[in-house]
């Protein structure tokens, strides 16, 4: 179940991006290094992703510091991804100022959120549904002078 789930991303990725870095760290803003799960080179920027696989149903509050995953018994507890999301796409958009840069943390798995849904975090379906498909054309050439600016200065993790 899990391969089929790496392949389902994979695909959806492949789709909507011309390029990704995956597992990565870049300078931050304060003389130091942030991960980045993902990357990718959009029909509308630059997207940082933060991906977390859960399958069950989502306790959350924005100013949390930890949200519940609760499916049947088991109980699974993550650090609000919020914080660190925001702090990753600040340091893409400080090393490509001129580029848009988004960031979403995406929830991979059979996943149901009490409420509403967290601001900037989004479903496969939900980003199929936000990001136009990449087509056959190539990256306008101010997103390609960004994303080679984000390449250079990323390293593998």
């Amino acid at each position: 179940m899990h391969r089929r789930r790496r392949k389902t991303l994979g695909a959806l990725l492949r789709g909507i991006a011309w390029q990704k870095l995956e597992d990565v760290v870049i300078p931050d803003e304060v003389d130091g290094e942030i991960h980045l799960d993902l990357a990718l080179l959009t029909p509308r920027g630059i997207l940082v992703l933060e991906v977390r696989h859960v399958s069950g149903t989502l306790f959350w509050g924005d100013q949390l510091e930890h949200w519940t995953v609760l499916d049947g018994a088991r109980r699974t507890v993550l650090q609000n991804p919020l914080p660190g999301m925001n702090a990753r796409r600040h340091a893409v958009q400080a090393l490509v100022p001129r580029a848009p840069v988004a960031g979403r943390v995406l929830l991979v798995g059979s996943i149901e959120i009490t409420g509403e849904t967290p601001p900037g975090v989004v479903t496969l379906e939900d980003l199929v549904a936000e990001i136009p498909a990449r087509g056959r054309q190539t990256p306008p050439p101010e997103l390609a002078a960004a994303w080679a600016a984000l390449k250079a200065a990323a390293r593998p993790l």
